[in-house]
């Protein structure tokens, strides 16, 4: 396991130099949707791309985003580009043909690093 990885399930967050902006990976979830960034299931996906530190914005709406990482909305309306889409994160906690086409989406992602 790697030495960040540690820190990670540690739940200490790692220094970072001052002016350096971390990747920002925008997530958008249905309105009432009650997800936060910090979901296993979500810290599990962002772990398989490459930068290792991330924030993460969850949100139920377009307002000010210029891109969107992941689309796990039930109805994706308006349309989006997204590196990755998904079922609600409810469906996914219990369906695993969900699990199956999200992982799908992450092999098929330009963003997915498949040497990492």
């Amino acid at each position: 396991m790697e030495p960040s990885a540690y820190l990670d399930a540690m739940g200490i967050t790692r220094w970072v130099e001052k002016g350096v902006e971390l990747p920002l990976y925008h997530i958008l979830v249905d309105r009432g949707a009650s997800v936060s960034g910090d979901h296993p299931l979500i810290r599990q996906v962002l772990a398989l791309f490459p930068e290792q530190d991330k924030r993460v914005v969850v949100s139920d709406s377009l307002s000010g985003t210029k891109e969107v990482f992941w689309d796990m909305r039930s109805l994706r309306l308006p349309k989006v580009a997204c590196a990755i889409c998904s079922a609600p994160i409810a469906v996914l906690e219990q369906e695993s043909k969900a699990k199956r086409e999200l992982w799908q989406h992450i092999w098929e992602s330009d963003a997915y690093d498949t040497d990492a």
